[in-house]
């Protein structure tokens, strides 16, 4: 006996079970949905559409020259302060002078005693060579006088090159601005003894830093999301955090190639090339800019939320219905002829080649196949010709057609998407070509006009979780009445 209860009570609870299952999933979705849905009319608008992208970015200088002396010594002179402006061939810094001095004056000196050494060598070279013709000196003694007049001549060559060497090395001890720029940081003081940037193995002390800030990189940072809209030659809108009120205008020059991860987060820098009208830009300024993907004017635009893609669930139903539309009015009309087939209304049959599925497009090959073998060589040949210059080709190539196709319609930024557009009294599907998107409205290039009224039907997610949740509560509070009858 006690057996038989158990066995009951599990048999009860199975069935409790199947029946809560199918309170709850049995025809949810369809009324549910069909109640979260919410519809609104909208018309064909004209008006301007903008897209940006937008990043933050840090001034960088363009030209940044580090300043080092060729000479080493002490400083005996500093002109020049942290944020000023200098022009090219200004004195910086100017250093101890005496030593370089001192090597000038010997220099000159030792070129004056090679000068009057030639001379004299010269005199000699000419006296041995009148003896020599005499026969009063031997050969030997008119080449060695021919030697020592060479030998002059390499020290005068050897006493100016020494000059100019210290002649270079005095220079050296005033150290000029090679550019003309804005001092960014002074590294040295005045008395600072310093080394040579020439003959230092570690390569000398640097003196200053200094750039022009006539013209300034600007270095952010896209989204690898963003990255694909951005191109080089796009306009950019920056502005500083120090200057909020002023729009700096600048354009974008470089793009990396190669992307940096941060916190699973990619990243690619872009270079914006900005014009610092006033010098108001310091480098290091943190700014915000705004790149300038596109910007029409005067188009028609419609709602993305109106655009539906024909391989989603609403397109696939809006174009079940398009292409029932569709096949009525073609058998309603007889076939006309191969040949005008691909000829006149080549454009008409693309667009319903496009909209077919899979196994419509090869039983339409095939067909068009069969008309092609039927036909005479002339006739052929004509026909390829006709299906070449109206780009009726995509009828026989299969799917490597279709993919040449979508890339050209993504290279120029063309989708084809469908609505449901106001005819009479009713809302009827309708294939559409858009143009550019900026999330929130569509450029519309061909299947409307200005002043249709287009349904956008959406829907809403909060309140399909609302309608399930609301099921559910009804479905627990039927299993609550049948448990408690049970326990009566």
């Amino acid at each position: 006996m006690k057996r038989k209860s158990v066995i009951i009570g599990v048999g009860l609870l199975v069935v409790l079970s199947g029946g809560y299952y199918l309170l709850q999933n049995g025809g949810e979705s369809s009324p549910a949905q069909s109640r979260a849905q919410l519809s609104r009319v909208v018309k064909v608008e004209r008006g301007n559409l903008d897209l940006t992208v937008s990043a933050n970015g840090v001034v960088q200088p363009i030209n940044r020259v580090e300043i080092k002396s060729k000479a080493s010594g002490q400083i005996v002179s500093l002109t020049f302060e942290e944020g000023e402006t200098v022009q090219k061939g200004q004195l910086l810094i100017e250093l101890d002078r005496t030593t370089a001095q001192n090597d000038f004056e010997q220099a000159k000196a030792d070129l004056a005693v090679a000068e009057s050494n030639l001379k004299q060598q010269e005199n000699n070279h000419r006296r041995a060579i009148e003896l020599f013709d005499k026969g009063l000196i031997s050969e030997q003694e008119r080449d060695q006088a021919v030697l020592e007049k060479v030998r002059a001549e390499a020290q005068l060559v050897k006493a100016r090159a020494n000059l100019s060497s210290a002649e270079e090395r005095l220079r050296d001890t005033r150290v000029l601005s090679p550019i003309t720029g804005v001092i960014l940081s002074r590294n040295v003081s005045l008395g600072q003894i310093i080394s040579s940037g020439t003959s230092n193995v570690s390569g000398g002390t640097t003196l200053a830093t200094i750039a022009d800030m006539n013209e300034v990189y600007v270095e952010t940072n896209v989204d690898e999301v963003d990255i694909g809209k951005v191109q080089v030659g796009q306009a950019a809108r920056v502005v500083a955090d120090a200057f909020p009120d002023d729009v700096f205008n600048g354009e974008v020059i470089r793009i990396s190639p190669l992307g940096k991860t941060q916190q699973n987060v990619t990243t690619f820098n872009v270079i914006v090339l900005v014009r610092n009208i006033g010098g108001r830009l310091k480098a290091g300024m943190s700014t915000s800019v705004d790149i300038e993907i596109f910007k029409r004017r005067d188009v028609l635009l419609l709602p993305t939320e109106a655009l539906k893609d024909p391989r989603s669930e609403q397109g696939r139903v809006l174009m079940a219905a398009l292409k029932q539309s569709q096949t009525s009015a073609a058998d309603s009309s007889a076939s006309p002829p191969a040949g005008r087939e691909a000829g006149d209304n080549s454009g008409d049959l693309r667009a319903r080649f496009m909209n077919m599925s899979p196994e419509e497009q090869a039983k339409f090959r095939e067909q068009m196949r069969q008309r092609v073998q039927a036909m005479s060589p002339e006739e052929r040949q004509k026909y390829f010709e006709q299906m070449r210059s109206q780009g009726g080709g995509m009828f026989m190539r299969g799917e490597g057609g279709r993919r040449r196709a979508s890339q050209t319609e993504q290279k120029n930024e063309v989708r084809e998407r469908v609505i449901e557009v106001k005819v009479g009294g009713e809302f009827v599907p309708r294939l559409v070509k858009v143009g550019a998107s900026n999330y929130d409205f569509a450029e519309i290039l061909e299947g409307v006009k200005e002043g249709d009224e287009v349904r956008v039907t959406t829907i809403s997610r909060a309140k399909l979780a609302s309608e399930a949740f609301t099921e559910r509560m009804r479905s627990m509070q039927s299993m609550g009445g049948v448990g408690g009858g049970g326990r009566r």
